[in-house]
């Protein structure tokens, strides 16, 4: 699907009855089906390179979640290498993730956004080597605090090839949603990515393709299915 504009970094709102949304929708209620999102869930979302859109769809995912469901959600910043959330929130990188991971600052309070029941956690400074701070019971601790507090926890990843840091959340989640760009990423590249994951038991819930608008330009066009028309004559009247 294709959904951000080149302006969507500099405000975390959106319009929730845009074809983005729509499609933000579907992937919901699909998910919802897969997962039962009626009990806590912790939500991977990754890719298997950079620029495939998976932080910005994380961020658009979780607002539709919080907009859509009487239920408490969490965005977290998981790519502490390349933090971009704190950026579109226009709040402090830390403390964050990372002060939580390494008990340096207790408790971390995730920062509250414009949604009621949207809040998100910053990735926090984790120096040169973040892999350091992933081990496998802090990791562990870390999210079953979280999930104490929150029903749904939406997990910003980094992409799995360059980086093994996604391996380290595997645990945690109950599924991954795993982000391409359609025309772009190569085939063997994403095989590679979802080998990667498979690999340690990953449970891949769904493949999203970013960029369709581009690849097929109607796809998004609401005067091919007539709903242009309606919305402009509705006006007129």
């Amino acid at each position: 699907m294709a959904f951000l504009s080149k302006d969507a970094k500099k405000r975390p709102g959106f319009d929730n009855e845009s074809p983005l949304a729509i499609e933000l929708r579907r992937v919901m209620i699909r998910l919802n089906r897969e997962l039962d999102l009626e009990r806590k869930r912790c939500i991977m979302i990754t890719s298997s390179e950079r620029g495939e859109g998976k932080s910005l769809f994380a961020l658009h995912f979780s607002q539709v979640l919080a907009h859509h469901m009487q239920k408490r959600i969490l965005l977290v910043d998981g790519d502490m290498r390349r933090p971009v959330q704190h950026t579109v929130f226009q709040a402090p990188l830390a403390p964050g993730l990372a002060e939580f991971l390494s008990g340096d600052a207790s408790p971390v309070a995730p920062r509250k956004t414009h949604l009621a029941n949207l809040d998100f956690l910053p990735a926090g400074r984790a120096g040169e080597n973040p892999s350091l701070l992933l081990q496998e019971g802090r990791v562990r601790r870390v999210f079953d605090a979280l999930k104490l507090d929150y029903d749904v926890v939406v997990l910003d990843c980094p992409p799995v090839v360059p980086v093994s840091d996604p391996l380290q959340f595997v645990e945690v989640c109950d599924g991954a949603i795993y982000l391409v760009m359609a025309g772009r990423t190569p085939r063997d590249l994403c095989e590679r990515g979802v080998g990667i994951l498979r690999s340690v038991g990953t449970n891949i819930i769904g493949v999203v393709a970013n960029n369709l608008g581009e690849v097929l330009p109607y796809y998004f066009d609401h005067k091919y299915y007539g709903y242009g028309e309606r919305r402009e004559g509705a006006r007129a009247d």
